[in-house]
C-alpha cells in the first residue's frame, strides 16, 4: 500500500514483503524479423531438384528403393523386383577373367565391391509410370552419386553401346582398373600344388639344417627324465628362516 499511495502504477501490486506480481502484458504479440547470418556458411542451402522433387507427394515415393540386396554388379532385388543398372554390361558373379597375375574371380570381386558401396541404403531409381514389371532397367543414384557411372569408372562393368560413360571406362582402362586390371598377386607358397606321394614309394628326403641336432634319449622307467635347468632354483632346500 506504500507504494500505491506514492504513486506506484496501479497494475503492478506488492504481494509479499519482498515479491512484487508483473503486470499483465496487453495488445498484440508481434515476431520480429530474424536476424543476419553469422556468416555465409548460416543459412540453409536450398533442397536439391532430386529432393524437392521426392518430397512433392506419394506420386515420388514410387523412385525410392529401400534394403536393395546386389545380386550382381549392377543388378539388385528389391520390393519385388529386379532392377538392373541402365547403361552399362553387368559383369556376372561366376565370371572369369585373365590377369598378368593369372585367371581370377572378377565378377564375385565386383559383386563384393558393390556391396560394399551399397551397404542397404535406399537407392534412388527413374521408375516409370503405371504397372511395374518383375525385372526392368532403369538408372539410379546413391544420393547424388550415379551408380552407372562408379561401376564403370572402377572397372566393375562395362559400358553398353547405348549407356553415357564411354569417357568413365576410358579412364578405368587407362588405369588398369577392375576387370580390366593384373588381378590380385597369388599368395607365396600358391603356386603348382606338390604331387601326393603314391603309396609303397619312399618318402622324399628331408633338407639337412645349418647346425647339427643332438638326439634326445627316451627317459626309461629307472632314471626320471632330468628336470629343466630354469625350475632348479626353486626346487633347492630353503635356508634360514623359510
Amino acid at each position: 500500500m506504500a507504494q500505491a499511495e506514492r504513486g506506484a502504477s496501479p497494475r503492478v501490486r506488492q504481494i509479499a514483503p519482498d515479491l512484487i506480481a508483473p503486470p499483465e502484458v496487453g495488445g498484440e504479440l508481434r515476431r520480429t524479423d530474424p536476424r543476419a547470418p553469422l556468416s555465409d556458411i548460416g543459412p540453409a542451402a536450398p533442397p536439391s531438384p532430386a529432393a524437392a522433387k521426392r518430397s512433392g507427394g506419394e506420386a515420388d515415393d514410387r523412385n525410392m528403393i529401400f534394403r536393395p540386396v546386389a545380386t550382381a554388379a549392377g543388378r539388385v532385388e528389391a520390393q519385388g523386383m529386379v532392377i538392373a543398372i541402365a547403361g552399362i554390361e553387368i559383369v556376372e558373379p561366376d565370371h572369369m577373367c585373365q590377369g598378368s597375375n593369372g585367371e581370377w574371380p572378377c565378377g564375385m570381386a565386383a559383386r563384393t565391391a558393390f556391396r560394399s558401396l551399397l551397404r542397404g541404403r535406399a537407392l534412388d531409381c527413374d521408375i516409370p509410370e503405371g504397372e511395374l514389371p518383375a525385372r526392368l532397367s532403369v538408372a539410379c543414384r546413391l544420393g547424388s552419386q550415379d551408380l552407372g557411372a562408379w561401376l564403370v569408372a572402377n572397372g566393375w562393368a562395362k559400358v553398353s553401346s547405348t549407356g553415357p560413360y564411354a569417357a568413365q571406362q576410358n579412364e578405368a582402362l587407362a588405369e588398369r582398373r577392375g576387370i580390366f586390371g593384373p588381378g590380385p598377386e597369388k599368395l607365396p607358397g600358391s603356386g603348382q600344388p606338390e604331387e601326393p606321394v603314391a603309396e609303397g614309394q619312399p618318402l622324399p628326403p628331408v633338407a639337412a639344417t645349418d647346425g647339427a641336432v643332438d638326439a634326445v634319449p627316451a627317459p626309461s622307467a629307472e632314471e626320471p627324465a632330468p628336470r629343466p635347468a630354469a625350475i632348479e632354483p626353486f626346487l633347492r632346500e630353503p635356508k634360514g628362516l623359510y
